[in-house]
């Protein structure tokens, strides 16, 4: 029996998307659709790819294997329509600043060198961009929407650490459990500049701590963490390859957070839009452990 690609083409979605709902609103379609087509695939093949979990539609060992034959057929694809058909146009992505700078800005770099008629705004900025006020074409926040005319997908997911300079530590007292941390300074955000309730990490912390520097960018954080003003709660993605920095109690505090992806229902199938939002998707799963610090 010949397989469909159209059906390989919404298997591919789904084992991005993780559930009916997510992939049948990236494609546009109802998730009964969706639904039928993986059906279909897998009638075809005679084999199960994907087997349903608690957090959705999980891969299994023969769908794990068709990824990437089923990747390098869209890449092909991909490669034909852009030689016929170039995509060109704007885009603006608003995203949080850290992720913006520290981890889309190369990427998206890359991005445009095969893209020459393509044009990017990336908006990294230490506030909420709104999607809802036209401020971006694609928008990606640390807080998912209620409601609203959104396809919302989740990006995702990323871990955040407490982190000290080498040399901050070398000069302070030592730290071996939570109680320790009160004996130290702290870097965080300031409170009536807070954005996000996601944000309030160091809060959350059952201890009575104090910042003595304070900003609302998270960059500014970072630096001055690494200048040894203090500890301060960072995104790993964000810290990770700053060799001045260390974790501090690593094995018990940990904050995961999660990077949700909207654009408007109308504009989801703009080829400017769709060919922006389908590398975005491809790179956050693709560098998931560099997100988690796993890398």
């Amino acid at each position: 029996m010949s397989v469909d690609w159209n059906h390989l083409r919404f298997f591919l979605v789904l084992a991005r998307a993780k559930t009916l709902t997510n992939a049948a609103r990236l494609i546009g379609v109802e998730h009964s659709t969706v639904a039928r087509r993986i059906q279909a695939l897998e009638q075809a093949l005679g084999t199960q790819l994907f087997k349903r979990e608690a957090t959705g539609y999980e891969l299994t060992l023969e769908g794990i294997a068709l990824v990437p034959r089923v990747e390098q057929m869209e890449q092909a694809f991909l490669q034909i329509e852009k030689t016929h058909h170039p995509v060109q146009g704007h885009v603006r992505i608003g995203t949080p600043e850290g992720f913006g700078t520290a981890f889309l800005a190369k990427l998206i770099a890359e991005f445009l060198q095969q893209y020459p008629l393509l044009s990017i705004d990336l908006i990294p900025v230490p506030k909420m961009i709104k999607l809802s006020h036209r401020e971006a074409d694609i928008v990606i926040s640390i807080d998912r929407p209620k409601s609203g005319p959104y396809i919302i997908t989740r990006l995702s997911d990323y871990k955040l650490k407490i982190y000290a300079s080498s040399a901050y530590l070398a000069k302070h007292p030592p730290i071996n459990d939570l109680q320790d941390l009160t004996q130290h300074r702290f870097v965080n955000y300031i409170d009536d500049l807070v954005y996000s309730a996601e944000l309030y990490c160091l809060e959350r912390l059952p201890l009575q701590l104090t910042a003595n520097f304070r900003s609302s960018s998270i960059l500014a954080q970072q630096i001055a963490v690494s200048a040894g003003t203090g500890l301060a709660i960072l995104p790993k993605f964000l810290a990770d390859d700053k060799p001045e920095l260390e974790e501090v109690l690593s094995d018990e505090v940990s904050f995961t957070h999660t990077f949700w992806m909207m654009t408007f229902v109308e504009l989801q199938q703009e080829p400017r839009i769709k060919l922006v939002w389908d590398y975005l998707r491809k790179q956050a799963d693709e560098q998931q452990a560099l997100l988690m610090g796993d890398a």
